[in-house]
């Protein structure tokens, strides 16, 4: 293993070998939400109003062998540096190869049923949902049409779950000593042939603790599976998701049944209707979480104006908690 390892390494160093770059360009954009969102029940009292907003920095180039690179930095409401990726495409003209932390595979595919404007979750509540690695350091291999077959495979890995980027030149991003938590994970995506409109999905993602049986949490494996369905104006889905965390004394699940409708009304004009189901289960003791939600998107050139109301049962998997809100957004790209 040790041996195949060092020729797998040796040879992506070989692919991406240069002896200089072709200039490249730099380039930013940028987006803005203004939000009004208020509810009853145990929502927090507040200002109702928000803003969100997120700056991204790019940069691509060519290397001599043909292999393009790049650069991606998100600068986030604080105005500090976010997630970051450096990206080599075409290695081997078959794969991307990406050392990032700008999302993960399955986190990009946590719930894809169709909706105007927001998941069904994405007011109230809170719901343990597949997310891999998300946020964390890692390398990251993607084949957009693997054999030609439409589907694509994508796939990363880390030493260390829960790592941002690197500190600095040379430096570390994990712990320096301590446990750490190896993380690896692939999804397969893709439109099913021979029949237009029907696309279809399936992740899983592993995590391993190097600690010791005892100290915390050991083990975690999260999967999902998705089926959509698109013609004209409809589209309809549905997904099903599982979260399993195992430690020394117990083993939690969340399992999350989401489905959803979507007509385009016109093409500026789209409307949806989504329920989530999200049930907590420890040994035998079971609890769940029901989201309703309708939502509305409207745009008009780069300015796009949103509408959701939803409302949840049990919310947070607390018996009897129900929650209602309504949110209106103004969103601007740039």
């Amino acid at each position: 293993m040790k041996n195949i390892t060092k020729v797998g390494l040796s040879a992506l160093a070989g692919a991406l070998a240069i002896t200089s770059a072709n200039a490249g360009e730099m380039s930013m954009s940028g987006s803005m939400e203004a939000s009004y969102t208020k509810g009853s029940g145990y929502v927090t009292t507040g200002n109702p109003l928000g803003m969100d907003k997120e700056l991204s920095i790019t940069g691509s180039g060519e290397l001599d062998n043909g292999t393009t690179v790049s650069y991606k930095q998100t600068v986030g409401d604080s105005f500090g540096f976010n997630d970051s990726e450096i990206v080599f495409g075409g290695v081997f003209g078959m794969a991307d190869v990406a050392l990032t932390s700008t999302g993960s595979p399955i986190s990009a595919i946590d719930d894809v049923t169709p909706t105007a404007f927001e998941e069904a979750n994405a007011l109230l509540g809170s719901i343990d949902d597949v997310n891999g690695m998300d946020g964390t350091y890692g390398i990251r291999v993607t084949m957009a049409d693997f054999m030609g077959s439409g589907f694509k495979i994508d796939g990363m890995y880390t030493t260390d779950v829960g790592s941002g980027d690197a500190q600095a030149d040379n430096g570390s991003s994990g712990e320096l000593g301590g446990t750490s938590d190896k993380g690896t994970e692939i999804t397969v995506t893709g439109s099913v042939p021979m029949v237009e409109g029907l696309d279809v999905g399936v992740g899983y993602y592993d995590q391993d603790s190097d600690a010791t049986i005892g100290t915390g949490n050991y083990g975690q494996d999260e999967g999902t599976a998705y089926i959509k369905y698109s013609t004209g104006p409809v589209s309809v889905g549905y997904q099903r998701g599982v979260v399993s965390i195992q430690s020394a004394t117990s083993e939690q699940t969340y399992d999350n049944e989401m489905i959803g409708i979507s007509y385009k009304i016109s093409d500026d004009l789209s409307v949806s209707y989504n329920e989530l189901e999200s049930r907590s289960s420890s040994r035998g003791s079971d609890i769940d979480q029901d989201f309703d939600s309708i939502s509305l998107s409207y745009s008009m050139g780069g300015m796009t104006i949103n509408l959701a109301d939803s409302d949840v049962s049990n919310a947070s998997y607390t018996k009897g908690r129900a929650i209602d809100a309504t949110s209106v957004s103004l969103a601007i790209a740039f």
